[in-house]
């Protein structure tokens, strides 16, 4: 009865925030500093799904033309790594295209 009611809870607490992770894919980039920060979170979680600590972000965003590009870098285990991001205005965010070099 008791990990009944554990998991019950647990599902209540992750639930929305499972949720809300999924629904992030599906937000429209309408402006450069949205796609900044999201640019910045997909790395970021892109380090960590490697067991890597990232730190110190640097970036800047441009629009040119209907796309906006991201460029911007980690200091990952002393090393500078370099991101790039690009998406085309008016898109969902899960069709960002990302170089790590």
């Amino acid at each position: 009865m008791k990990k009944t009611l554990i998991y019950i809870v647990l599902l209540t607490i992750l639930s929305p925030q499972l949720a809300a992770a999924k629904s992030q894919k599906e937000v429209v980039i309408e402006t450069a500093s949205q796609f900044q920060r999201w640019c910045k979170n997909l790395s970021y979680r892109h380090f960590r799904q490697k067991k890597k600590m990232a730190y110190n972000w640097s970036s800047s965003t441009i629009r040119q033309l209907n796309d906006y590009q991201t460029s911007g870098s980690w200091k990952v285990n002393n090393v500078e790594k370099k991101v790039f991001c690009q998406i085309r205005k008016g898109k969902k965010a899960k069709y960002t295209k990302m170089e790590i070099r």
